[in-house]
């Protein structure tokens, strides 16, 4: 087995406020996270001013200080560390071009690996000296991208064996439209321009100034925002002229109400909280030199347009269309690029999916596993003396172990305690209607063999629950035995729904033939059903057996009685202020509305369709608030002239509302209802009144709902379903469903 290493990580340490130390807290993190909290300390070192340190900080060095670096050495010698993680940045170290560091690792007896953050084309003498001396005494050295190799290579003259490419992390998250952290900075139909770091005249934000003129003269709403606090070490010396001279230009300009100076210091949430709300980033340096850049790996992992200065790392991260290139000092060129991506929508997009695809893959996820199989690697070899267009983009992956984990032989477990089973609840009808749904989709999107097994599963499990009247049991217990329970008209919806979805994908297997003769058998009992939700998820049913059958007769039949019900219930009791189908909402509510649209799509009687979109407003209108959906919760609902109760929000009408909004958006063409389902898609991932997400995309699980303490810590099979549909549904519209009229059902009934 692998030795689990301790590792010493020698850099600046946080709270320095430092680009360095905050790279080095994060890969302690990932690092910790993978072989335990005990995995890293820190030997920090300073710039001569006093710091509040965490436990994990073992050992200071004064940056000046030479004995410190010595002793230094010396602790590690005599500890249980087993690999050093050296950070290295010329001005970081003492001695000329931070020779002192070279000291150091001459009298270390531990493996290092150093991690170079400067890699320069045309170093001095000097510099090159320090720099071959540092990788000489290391194991391994990292670069953060395919340049940084070349220049190593072509100008020191390191073996390509011994560099090892890793990504700079990228936190880990989702992409949220930035309209939800615009309203959360009061920032309302402003286009956000970002640039942030550490402010000096390195940064060329003077060029964007220059540049902002002719920007704001076409288009007012532009906002340009410098977040940041100047860098320390400029502020030493030069104090705050920069930023005094940065200000006293935007007076000059007269772009007062186009500029915004934030001078925090960009720690992770300022940083996800302005780089969220940021329409375009700009990264305007003057350096050509940059090989690495943390502002520029954040913006790509958030998923942004980027216009940059061609500085090295810029070069080689924003090719092949990932972001656009303005000359050196070329106000006028920025002017240019600035207006061409704010009346260019699309292209600006384009641009930022293609840069958070890439972004991706820096995850801090991912570059953590990168570091710690390196780090063993090395540890290894010490011991036995040897010395990696659109909007899908928005999309998290799709992940289905945790459905699969919750399903045995028998069926699917309803409820768990913090993702553990809980036996006491039994298995559900509901749950393996909805399961049918939700790997039905997932086969006919991505053809996973996998999912018809778990398919048939579910409906052997329904088959089961069918009662000879036709109702279905919802409740078996742990003998497949139904003890004494009420009938659920829900639960009939339920099943008709996923036996519906399951006539789509197994029509060359007996199953399909199974499943098309039991909606077939059922389709007269849908004149039964008098609860709301029971007739919607029965139209669900009816509507996707319809997809491939549209000619029978008894299906269109069933599908019109319930529209037509739920047409006569929306008349009742509409008033043009509450447009709703009772005096109250409750769960799941866009079923209804996507009902009506289900029997428009089918039937095409116009009725159906307006009240299907007024009901739609409706619930947009009284749950969308500031530039998120605030659910109704179910501590009390919602009832006609009462208060709308805010907590346990569901994550089922997260899922609602994001399939409606498609269907409306798919029947009306009208952009404003695929905001709405993205919108209310990212509620799950963080876009909700908490700012938290209810989705852990590693296990694939989604929380029970949001409360008044955050996400609930059960993680059932209602809540990560109705996630799972929705996601797929998104994926469904970005690969098949941008088309018209019929022939976008067209391309859907081929596709099923």
């Amino acid at each position: 087995m692998k030795k689990r290493p301790h590792v010493a990580i020698v850099s600046s340490a946080l709270p320095r406020k430092c680009g360095i130390a905050t790279f080095s807290a994060d890969v302690s993190r990932g690092v910790s996270h993978l072989l335990g909290r005990e995995a890293t300390s820190f030997i920090a070192v300073n710039d001569n001013e006093t710091y509040e340190y965490s436990p994990k900080v073992v050992f200071q060095i004064e940056q000046d200080r030479l004995e410190d670096y010595l002793e230094a050495a010396t602790s590690i010698n005599e500890s249980s560390v087993d690999v050093v993680a050296l950070q290295h940045e010329y001005g970081l170290y003492g001695g000329d071009e931070g020779s002192y560091i070279v000291e150091f690792l001459s009298r270390l007896k531990k493996p290092v690996v150093t991690t170079l953050h400067t890699i320069l084309e045309k170093p001095t003498p000097d510099q090159y000296k320090s720099l071959v001396e540092v990788i000489a005494f290391s194991k391994a050295v990292v670069v953060m991208n395919q340049l940084a190799i070349n220049i190593l290579t072509d100008v020191y003259d390191v073996p390509v064996g011994k560099v090892r490419l890793i990504p700079h992390g990228v936190t880990d998250m989702f992409y949220i439209d930035p309209l939800f952290f615009q309203h959360k900075l009061n920032l309302r139909n402003r286009f956000v321009v970002l640039t942030f770091g550490f402010i000096s005249r390195n940064k060329g934000i003077e060029v964007v100034l220059e540049a902002l003129p002719s920007v704001a003269a076409a288009h007012p709403e532009v906002l340009y925002i410098v977040l940041g606090i100047t860098h320390p070490v400029v502020k030493k010396h030069d104090g705050e002229e920069y930023r005094e001279n940065l200000e006293k230009m935007v007076t000059e300009l007269g772009l007062t109400q186009n500029v915004q100076f934030v001078n925090e210091f960009v720690d992770d949430d300022t940083m996800n909280l302005y780089l969220g709300a940021a329409d375009l980033v700009i990264l305007p340096y003057h350096s050509e030199t940059q090989i690495t850049s943390g502002v520029l790996s954040q913006a790509i992992g958030k998923g942004k347009a980027v216009i940059a200065t061609p500085y090295l790392h810029a070069r080689d991260a924003l090719a092949d269309g990932k972001g656009r290139l303005v000359n050196f000092k070329d106000p006028a060129g920025m002017a240019e690029a600035i207006c061409e991506l704010i009346e260019h929508p699309d292209e600006r997009l384009a641009l930022a999916g293609q840069a958070f695809i890439a972004g991706q893959q820096a995850g801090w996820d991912k570059v953590s596993h990168q570091y710690v199989r390196l780090l063993e690697e090395v540890v290894e070899k010490s011991i036995s003396g040897h010395v990696k267009q659109g909007r899908v983009f928005t999309l998290p992956d799709i992940n289905m172990d945790y459905l699969k984990n919750l399903t045995d032989d028998a069926g699917m477990i309803q409820h768990t305690l913090y993702g553990i089973h809980d036996f006491t609840h039994f298995y559900s009808s509901d749950d393996a209607g909805r399961a049918m749904v939700a790997f039905t989709q997932y086969f006919n999107l991505f053809q996973d063999a996998s999912a018809l097994q778990m398919v048939d599963k579910y409906m052997a499990f329904v088959i089961h629950a069918r009662r000879e009247d036709g109702w279905f049991f919802n409740y078996m217990n742990y003998q497949k035995d139904f003890p004494s329970q009420e009938i659920s008209q829900d639960t009939f919806g339920r099943c008709l729904w996923g036996l519906g979805a399951a006539t789509r994908v197994v029509q060359n297997r007996s199953p399909g033939f199974l499943a098309r003769s039991i909606v077939e058998e059922s389709i007269p009992m849908v004149e039964q059903l008098t609860y709301t939700r029971a007739q919607a998820y029965a139209a669900n049913g009816l509507s996707a057996y319809l997809i491939l059958h549209d000619d029978y007769e008894p299906a269109r039949k069933g599908l019109k009685h319930i529209a037509d019900s739920l047409l006569e219930r929306y008349h009742q009791t509409a008033d043009g202020t509450w447009n709703w189908f009772e005096n109250f909402l409750s769960y799941d509510n866009a079923r209804l509305a996507q009902a009506l649209l289900l029997g428009y799509q089918h039937l095409r009687n116009p009725a159906y369709l307006q009240a299907g979109l007024e009901s739609l407003d409706f619930l947009i209108d009284v749950q969308y608030q500031d530039g998120c959906f605030d659910l109704i919760g179910n501590d009390g609902w919602y009832f006609k002239g009462g208060k709308k109760s805010l907590y346990c929000q569901q994550p089922v009408d997260a899922g609602a509302l994001t399939e409606t909004c498609i269907l409306a958006m798919t029947l009306t063409g009208d952009e404003k209802y695929l905001e709405m389902a993205y919108a209310a898609f990212q509620w799950y991932l963080g876009r909700n009144r908490q700012g938290v997400s209810l989705y852990n995309s590693l296990t694939g699980a989604c929380a029970d709902g949001l409360g008044p303490d955050g996400p609930s810590s059960n993680l059932g099979a209602e809540s990560t379903l109705s996630f799972i549909i929705a996601l797929v549904s998104l994926y469904r519209w970005e690969l098949v469903g941008r088309f018209n009229g019929t022939g976008r059902m067209e391309v859907l009934k081929k596709l099923d």
